[in-house]
């Protein structure tokens, strides 16, 4: 229809004009900037976008430069050129009018997936994240599509839509796409008005009315700052090559790069740790996109997302899907409530209480749902959980409930899905969409449920719930009545459940709290006096074989002596006094081994070190003796094989019986003694309670309260019988784990290392945050302070550049530079992009990291041909950061030998790393990988630590060498299996 007015005569002769709507460029400038609330709603949106098109995978990467570029990068089934001009480029949707949707792309493998877009508009978002847009789409087997968007040209209010005219081309070869753009340029500043003969814009009406109307109102110009910014394309080769369609790692998808980024992307390119409202965009950014995807469904979509930001050519990942609090987490928490509404808004679903099962409950509405189906929500999924909030309280232990803790800092909220998608913002600090806190605020204990201190979703379908449509601006649900009548039933469901089973009036809530309480405070007081005895009887024992163990070690090297005197000259009678003394030195041997050594020892570990080399020492001398002695009895002892064999077969049972003779005297001993402290335990106990009431039946009379005395009475017997439960079921458990032959202190001694083991790694990570923190720190600074010098050395005059000394300190200064280009794929946010590694390659890289070192510390490194000659595709971020730590520990420990020797090698399938140093010391071998485990002086213990995890992280696996496996020098062998290495050659 035109814009031209037609009228036309009629009957009475009066006139009717015939119009029709003008739609202003504006319009676009409206539905795009002005419907969005922030970037992570904008960025959502886009990502909608992706999901509508089979994306499986999508990223938000943001690039540092002198224009701040972001892009937006899915493996969707991309787009043709006709697709941009029919589709992409056209305002609003046919979505609710054109049946069915098409059915799911050849490539993509799963069902079809109901599209999350409704007005044909989230597009748009991009306008609000950038001035301006290039798409660029490849369809699998089509060509290289784009579109070139400058979104300020909408903000004239004096153009109509169809007054701009926008370029879309293709691309036969994608390499030509960067000098392509410039004729796409060409048309969106032809939008402003033409050029003359000496290359001067001249401006259309349009705009100079609407420039005129900016000067006046001291705005500048919008034309200007258009053409000042495609003065210089802001878009660069490195920007293209990152999308995995040009790096030819895909064959379709869509890449939106959005040049000029909004600020709120921007900051996360920042070095400032102090800005505040960077701080607190960045975390909102976090919490929008955190949970993009419902982790909490049985079978959570396939759609994996993440953030990058890129200073120079290295990623830093900011969030991914891989960061989740899962089903599985979920149902690990002591309180929970798992089910589902049906569409009369009944409620089905398990409960779970301080970790104890409830069973299933079916709960009804708090009255009917409205009839019309506009007016009700359908049937919904629901579930939600959370922990007590004090430690001592929790069924939890201490390290879970101190995880807990920090993953509701980061995953808390309960959070709104849309066939498996959020709806945004429900679930972020701001968006409590139960009004969880509002309810909360009356009687905090009572209604229990806290937004932010609970893990939770609300999941739904549209077919199920048509009428559940999100607002204008993507900021939630409209406020209709099936909306309400839904939010209805999830608040009067949890205020019921926290009366019945969490809040303050829970009938058994303050049962279950003493209980834990009573169970926790036991438990470590029980657990630190179970670790201070083991600590003493172990420095009381370790005291008393340091003493006695001279005496043993002459004893085993006099009988080795004695036994190499007998060779020659062999006397029976000098044989069995030999024998006796063997087997009398072997029982004082065993006496001495110790049968539980603590995992840290302090100050006696060197003591402990000192005498467990002894005690090996003295045992192998007897069992040499041993073995020679049994040869000359055989030889020179009784008549026939069988006397000799029956021999040692009395003597070996004459010792074991022996040993069982004290092990049974010492059992006898302890239950005597044990019997004598239970009876008497029991026999006062039973006269506690005479003695407690006594008092009130002697002032029982007429005038007195009988009810009150048997209240007194029942309490009395009440508080006995839980002390007394208390005091004898844990001893009747343990006699009993003791007929059944589970071994009680060894379970107990396992348990407290564990638990000693993880209270340090607690310790340890938080000195590895600090690290981590400093280290970032440092490395900025560190990168800054590089560009600083290197710019003012250039500055220098002449005469000064020409000084001998100038130049060693630029030699030194290119030094430090290319040491710390070096550690660049060492970062564990290094390139994503898994490479063909071999191990020349790794030799060659590690040669000429530690060359200098090398060559100083006359240390020779070699690399076998087998090694160099393995081959693997993994992340050079993850492999290389293993051989140079290990590199480096072996330049510490060959240093202190006059061999020196690091050797590369690869035998039956293995890498084998090994040197020529002292080895590892067998107690520390089960440690040796431990974070901040370390022998060296002034080491950190970090190394290997994460050479272990970051070869995990890629399913490989590290070791030290056991007996079965190669060692190729006689130090340290330690044995790296790579997943899909081949021998190559």
């Amino acid at each position: 229809m035109s814009d031209v007015t037609e009228f036309q005569d009629v009957p009475d002769g009066a006139g009717l004009e015939i119009v029709a709507f003008k739609t202003r460029a504006r319009t676009i400038d409206h539905l795009g900037r002005g419907q969005i609330a922030d970037a992570p709603t904008a960025v959502s949106e886009l990502w909608k976008n992706a999901w509508d098109a089979y994306a499986t995978q999508v990223s938000l990467n943001i690039f540092d430069g002198d224009s701040i570029i972001a892009a937006v990068f899915d493996d969707g089934a991309g787009m043709s050129a006709p697709d941009f001009t029919d589709r992409w480029l056209v305002v609003g949707t046919e979505s609710k009018v054109d049946g069915p949707a098409p059915p799911p792309p050849k490539f993509f493998k799963g069902p079809p997936r109901q599209r999350q877009g409704e007005k044909g508009i989230g597009r748009l978002s991009a306008a609000f994240l950038a001035p301006a847009t290039l798409v660029l789409s490849q369809q699998e087997d089509g060509v290289l599509s784009a579109v070139l968007v400058d979104w300020r040209l909408f903000e004239n209010p004096y153009l109509s839509l169809d007054n701009i005219a926008l370029p879309v081309r293709t691309f036969a070869d994608p390499a030509s796409v960067l000098s392509g753009l410039s004729s796409m340029v060409d048309v969106l500043l032809g939008n402003l008005g033409a050029l003359d003969e000496e290359g001067v814009r001249h401006l259309n009406p349009a705009w100079e009315r609407y420039s005129e109307e900016e000067w006046r109102e001291h705005r500048s110009s919008t034309a200007d700052t258009i053409v000042n910014f495609w003065a210089r394309m802001p878009i660069e080769q490195r920007h293209l090559d990152e999308w995995p369609v040009m790096a030819h790692l895909d064959t379709h998808g869509t890449a939106l790069f959005m040049l000029g980024a909004h600020h709120e992307l921007s900051v996360w390119l920042g070095s400032s740790h102090e800005d505040e409202e960077a701080e607190r965009v960045k975390g909102r950014l976090k919490d929008i996109l955190t949970g993009f995807t419902d982790t909490l469904a049985e079978k959570p979509v396939r759609f994996e997302y993440e953030v990058l930001a890129y200073r120079g050519e290295i990623p830093r990942r900011i969030l991914a899907s891989s960061d989740i609090f899962g089903l599985e987490q979920f149902r690990d928490l002591e309180h929970t409530v798992e089910g589902a509404f049906d569409e009369a808004g009944v409620f089905k679903g398990k409960i779970k209480a301080f970790g104890k099962d409830l069973g299933e409950r079916i709960i009804p509405p708090p009255r009917p749902l409205p009839t019309a189906p506009s007016e009700r929500p359908g049937p919904f999924d629901f579930c939600i959980g959370t922990f007590e909030q004090v430690a001592t309280s929790s069924s939890h232990n201490a390290r879970r409930h101190s995880d807990l803790a920090a993953q509701v800092q980061k995953y808390g909220g309960v959070r709104v899905y849309r066939d498996g998608l959020r709806v945004m913002p429900y679930g972020s600090a701001d968006a409590d969409f139960f009004s969880l806190e509002e309810t909360r605020q009356k009687h905090a204990g009572r209604y229990f449920w806290a937004h932010r201190r609970s893990f939770g979703r609300l999941a739904f379908t549209r077919s199920a719930n048509p009428y559940l449509r999100d607002k204008a601006g993507r900021e939630g649900l409209v406020e209709n009545r099936a909306s309400r009548e839904l939010r209805i039933l999830v608040q009067s469901l949890l205020i019921g459940l926290a009366r019945d089973y969490f809040g303050t009036d829970a009938p058994e809530r303050s049962e279950r709290i003493a209980e834990a309480q009573s169970r926790n405070v036991k438990g470590k007081k029980a657990a630190d006096d179970a670790r201070k005895k083991r600590k003493a009887e172990f420095n009381a024992y370790l005291k008393d074989a340091v003493a006695r163990m001279p005496m043993v070690a002459a004893r085993a090297q006099s009988i080795s002596a004695r036994i190499d005197d007998l060779r020659g000259d062999v006397d029976r009678e000098a044989l069995a006094v030999l024998r006796g003394e063997i087997e009398q030195t072997r029982a004082e041997i065993a006496a001495l081994s110790p049968t539980d050594v603590p995992r840290t020892m302090g100050a006696a570990e060197e003591r402990y070190r000192n005498f467990r080399d002894e005690l090996d020492d003295a045992r192998e001398l007897v069992r040499v003796s041993d073995d020679v002695l049994r040869g000359l009895e055989a030889k020179e002892g009784a008549s026939s094989p069988r006397e000799v064999a029956r021999a040692v077969q009395v003597r070996h049972r004459d010792a074991l019986n022996k040993q069982l003779d004290g092990y049974q005297q010492q059992i006898r001993e302890n239950i005597r003694a044990a019997t004598g402290v239970w009876t008497a335990a029991l026999a006062e106990d039973k006269e506690r309670y005479e003695k407690a009431t006594a008092p009130f039946l002697r002032n029982l009379s007429a005038s007195t309260n009988l009810a009150d005395i048997l209240s007194l009475l029942e309490l009395n017997r009440r508080e006995l019988e839980s002390e007394f439960s208390d005091r004898y079921r844990p001893l009747i458990r343990n006699v009993a784990a003791v007929l059944e032959g589970i071994d009680a202190e060894t379970a107990l001694t396992a348990i407290d290392d564990d638990r000693e083991e993880l209270e340090r790694r607690v310790r340890d990570l938080t000195a590895v945050a600090q690290l981590g923190i400093t280290v970032e720190i440092i490395a900025h600074e560190l990168e800054m302070l590089d560009s600083e010098v290197t710019r003012n050395l250039d500055r220098l005059p002449p005469e000064i550049r020409n000084d001998r000394a100038f130049g060693q300190a630029v030699a030194a200064h290119q030094a430090l530079t290319e040491k710390l280009r070096f550690l660049s794929p060492l970062q564990l946010a290094g390139v994503r992009i898994r490479e063909r590694i071999t191990g020349a390659r790794i030799a060659d890289y590690v040669q000429e990291f530690f060359g200098e070192l090398f060559q100083s510390n006359q240390v020779e490194f070699y690399a076998s041909p087998a090694f160099r000659n393995i081959e693997f595709t993994e992340l050079p971020s993850r492999i290389f950061p293993v051989f140079v730590n290990l590199v480096n520990n072996s330049l510490y420990w060959v240093g202190r030998l006059d061999t020196r020797l690091i050797y590369f090698d690869f035998v039956d399938g293995k890498v084998v790393v090994a040197d020529s140093g002292p080895g590892v010391d067998k107690d520390d071998v089960g440690r040796l990988f431990q974070l901040f485990f370390t022998r060296r002086n002034a080491g950190r213990g970090v190394g290997l630590y994460l050479a272990r995890v970051n070869l995990e992280a890629g399913r490989h696996n590290i070791r030290y060498a056991t007996d079965e496996d190669p060692h190729v020098l006689q130090g340290a062998n330690f044995i790296i299996e790579i997943r899909g290495v081949s021998a190559g050659g």
